[in-house]
């Protein structure tokens, strides 16, 4: 009765309010207007609270060859009774997404975010995590997952190559085999390439139920004493294939270990390592000096048989600075073969953090 007699009183029969109009959005939720007609934050947010929703937070993409780029797209919905503020998106290493569509959604809206990432370096089970940062005081990282089995399409057996300890002057030879995994059988091995002038590699193809190819990987006599590193990378029809080489050749001055750890050094203590030199060449060889480039880190050199073997004494001093010790101690000789021998060292000093 109370509610027709207002409209009874009004001029043609329609309800007046002495103030400023308030719509109703999204179901029942108002939102004011300033003088200018622009909206200010939604009613009732103070007593309210946004609700995050991914109904497929988990995207598994089952069966694919590595190289071949997995795509999804997220959606988000916002199911709680008070705007809902996209903050910001992060993904984990390999993997690229998109700017969400809508940042700022009122309760009932939604957004997607597009999502992509590059199969090329894995093998095996793959797993992608995007974190979706957002004002939900339950969900402020929402956590969203790709995953899904990645076949390489060419297998490398070894997939890395180690030349362990070699003769300065001899020229070992190892081998990889590369198999071919898809179906068509239209296999061909293209230009191969590597950076160190002393890694040679030569490929033939191999006879057999699968295509197949044989790479033969030589590490030359031209090789000087110290580490290998390479990188041997072979196009194919399908994908790239990248062999790492690794290694050490041996020359006439060899050290004993070949590197120096201090270990776990308590605070403010100090410790004594010992290298032992060899000559096992013809001629005697003369350590003209030895310097470390850790000012933390002392060493000095003694012979034990002159020209031939050489007693290197390490030693990290008191009160070094709480942390990771790293340096390499550089010894020359007057063999004009091999006058440079590096010898690494490191620790860590004070209580260890992972």
């Amino acid at each position: 009765m109370l509610l027709l007699a207002v409209l009874l009183a009004s001029p043609g029969g329609h309800a007046q309010s002495s103030g400023p109009s308030t719509p109703l959005v999204n179901g029942g939720f108002s939102s004011e207007t300033n003088e200018a007609g622009g909206q200010l934050n939604p009613l009732g947010a103070a007593n309210g609270h946004p609700q995050v929703q991914a109904p497929g937070a988990v995207y598994d993409f089952g069966n694919v060859y590595n190289g071949t780029p997995v795509k999804h797209i997220f959606r988000l919905k916002n199911a709680g009774t008070a705007p809902l503020a996209i903050n910001a998106v992060r993904t984990s290493c390999g993997c690229t997404a998109a700017q969400p569509t809508k940042s700022q959604l009122l309760p009932g809206e939604e957004s997607s975010i597009a999502v992509s990432f590059d199969t090329r370096a894995d093998h095996g089970p793959a797993t992608r995590t995007i974190t979706v940062f957002t004002n939900d005081p339950n969900h402020q990282q929402l956590q969203l997952t790709m995953r899904g089995d990645v076949k390489v399409q060419v297998e490398a057996s070894p997939s890395l190559v180690m030349f362990e300890r070699i003769k300065r002057g001899t020229e070992p030879s190892l081998q990889v085999t590369l198999t071919d995994e898809m179906p068509d059988r239209t296999f061909k091995v293209g230009p191969i390439t590597n950076a160190n002038p002393d890694i040679k590699v030569a490929s033939q193809p191999i006879r057999g139920a699968k295509p197949r190819a044989l790479l033969t990987i030589t590490l030359l006599k031209t090789a000087p004493a110290g580490p290998i590193a390479d990188l041997v990378k072979v196009n194919t029809s399908r994908v790239p294939v990248e062999i790492p080489v690794s290694g050490t050749v041996l020359g006439d001055i060899n050290v004993n270990p070949p590197q120096v750890s201090f270990g776990i050094v308590p605070h403010h203590a100090s410790a004594l390592r010992f290298v032992r030199l060899t000559n096992s060449g013809d001629h005697p060889v003369k350590v003209t000096s030895i310097a470390s480039n850790n000012e933390s880190v002392t060493a000095g050199v003694e012979p034990v048989k002159a020209g031939k073997e050489y007693k290197i004494t390490v030693q990290l001093r008191p009160n070094t600075p709480d942390g990771v010790l790293r340096g390499m101690l550089a010894i020359k000789t007057d063999d004009p073969r091999q006058q440079d021998v590096k010898v690494p060292v490191y620790g860590i000093v004070g209580s260890f953090k992972g």
